[in-house]
């Protein structure tokens, strides 16, 4: 069924992204000035020739248009895939523009020109996210870009104006599923009957939303697992595509001193990088800190991020008069996280919540013992007991075992870890996803516009 032929959205499927971001009333603002890095309406960009991986299909290099919720300043896992996803795909000869939500600040400092930034209020209970309810892209500026396929990374309002321009422009249409929002409820309510409803809400507009798209990429085979079974028949064909990491960079970082510049001392580090959220199962952390430290007053929980709960943990730290076992280090550089990898004895994943875990690769490329919670994304690269340690999620007695498993661990689980991240490198990703491109685009019967 082409795209323009799919049924439009019932009306409670219409309003199900209004409900899931906690009934915000969306204030339409003025049209987005014209940019100096904008192409003129109706010149076209002249295209590259043909790219590594689609050429036996004959594709020349290829204009992806990549819809996000969430971009720079703000640093989470959606935005470190687009990145790293954007440097491969460039790297073999592709070019990717960003069509983003985010504030008007943003939007003034972008000096990217194939970044556009939709502007758009704070989301209430999660500030760092932008409701991007400005108009979107046209299909006449889509048009002008030669864009060849839509790539979706969320399904609010951005994700809401990705179907639209892929409608709109019969082209191949993708969505990642990086997030899985079922799970963050309860930033919009802590009461268990409108957290059900809401649930429910939520996988009517997923459901809806996969049958718009020609292909649905999830990045393990466990997140593919849940969606089929949470939306059986409804997505036409699903790629199983992890990011990719810079191996090379992790497997080379070296200590330098950073245990110094964040107070860290000479004791042992268990850490955990990523958002300081509810979500990310930072009490089971707790409880495991609290049975180590019982046992080796000498290890330290260090954990590199900020985040919505962050003041939260920290007044829990201090109830539970953790303040020698755990410290939080705020955010982190990139610069410095390959040493901060390198300088740990081990790594500590608790969340329940990922899709993947990319600092989980991370930390294995950079030669770190790693525990993580057997739910979801982990489970798709850890063998427990080979390259890394597996335990129940909310079980604080298990995350302590696995710790301590991780802390003793042999240069083989190192060496074999290592080698599972290896397998997964940006260059290597980053052709998987231009392959499904081609893929869509055959299973269309559609190549790119020829120039001119």
């Amino acid at each position: 069924m082409s795209m323009a032929a799919r049924l439009p959205p019932s009306p409670v499927e219409l309003r199900a992204p209004y409900l899931i971001l906690a009934g915000l009333t969306a204030r339409r603002s003025r049209p987005l000035a014209k940019r100096a890095n904008d192409y003129p309406r109706g010149e076209r960009l002249p295209r590259r020739g043909p790219v590594g991986g689609l050429a036996d299909f004959g594709v020349l290099g290829l204009r992806i248009a990549m819809f996000t919720e969430t971009w720079y300043p703000t640093r989470d896992g959606v935005v470190t895939s687009l990145t790293a996803f954007r440097k491969g795909l460039e790297a073999l000869g592709h070019e990717v523009f960003i069509f983003a939500a985010g504030s008007k600040e943003t939007r003034t400092a972008n000096t990217d020109s194939h970044v556009r930034i939709y502007p758009g209020p704070e989301w209430g209970p999660y500030p760092d996210y932008r409701l991007a309810v400005s108009p979107g892209p046209r299909r006449s500026l889509l048009r002008s870009l030669n864009i060849d396929v839509v790539h979706a990374h969320g399904t609010a309002l951005m994700g809401i104006k990705a179907v639209r321009c892929a409608r709109t422009s019969g082209l191949p249409f993708l969505l990642t599923f990086h997030t899985r929002v079922e799970d963050a409820t309860g930033y919009v309510t802590d009461h268990p009957a409108r957290e059900a409803v809401l649930r429910r809400l939520i996988w009517t507009w997923h459901r809806w939303y996969f049958h718009q798209c020609d292909a649905v990429v999830t990045p393990t085979e466990a997140v593919k697992s849940d969606l089929e079974r949470e939306a059986p028949g409804r997505m036409r064909r699903v790629f199983v595509i992890p990011t990719g990491i810079d191996v090379r960079r992790f497997a080379r970082a070296r200590a330098d001193g950073v245990r110094e510049r964040y107070g860290l001392g000479a004791g042992k580090v268990v850490l955990t990088v990523g958002r300081v959220a509810w979500e990310k199962n930072l009490d089971t952390l707790m409880d495991a800190a609290e049975r180590i430290a019982g046992e080796d007053g000498g290890v330290t929980f260090a954990v590199a991020g900020r985040g919505p709960a962050l003041d939260h943990f920290r007044a829990e730290v201090a109830r539970r008069k953790l303040e020698g076992a755990v410290r939080f280090l705020g955010f982190v550089p990139d610069e410095d996280l390959p040493s901060l990898y390198r300088a740990a004895d081990a790594f500590l994943m608790p969340s329940t919540f990922e899709t993947q875990g990319l600092s989980l690769l991370e930390a294995m490329a950079a030669g770190v013992p790693v525990a993580a919670a057997d739910t979801g994304g982990p489970t798709h690269f850890l063998r427990s007991g080979e390259n890394g340690f597996l335990f129940e999620g909310a079980n604080g007695q298990a995350c302590a075992q696995a710790v301590a498993s991780a802390l003793s661990a042999s240069e083989a689980v190192r060496a074999r870890g290592q080698g599972t991240a290896a397998m997964y490198s940006i260059e290597r990703q980053a052709q998987a996803l231009a392959d499904a491109y081609g893929a869509v685009l055959e299973q269309r019967g559609k190549a790119p516009r020829p120039e001119g």
